[in-house]
């Protein structure tokens, strides 16, 4: 899963089934994938599993903490 963050943009850019998707920070929401044990991404197009790194900087920067 290849994801990148861009404070200059305010954006949170994934790779998702191929597609580039890109999210508002202000619009992502962290959310936990009980499977896993992990920090996912959750957005219309697919769940991205994240790094509990990058899931403190995006929460740090405004997105939203749903996880569990």
């Amino acid at each position: 899963m290849i994801v990148s963050i861009d404070l200059d943009r305010g954006l949170c850019s994934l790779l998702l089934n191929s597609q580039l998707v890109e999210l508002p920070i202000h619009q992502v929401v962290v959310g936990t994938d009980e499977t896993l044990d992990a920090p996912v991404i959750h957005c219309v197009d697919g769940d991205a599993v994240i790094s509990e790194v990058q899931a403190q900087m995006l929460i740090g920067i405004g997105a939203r903490d749903a996880r569990k």
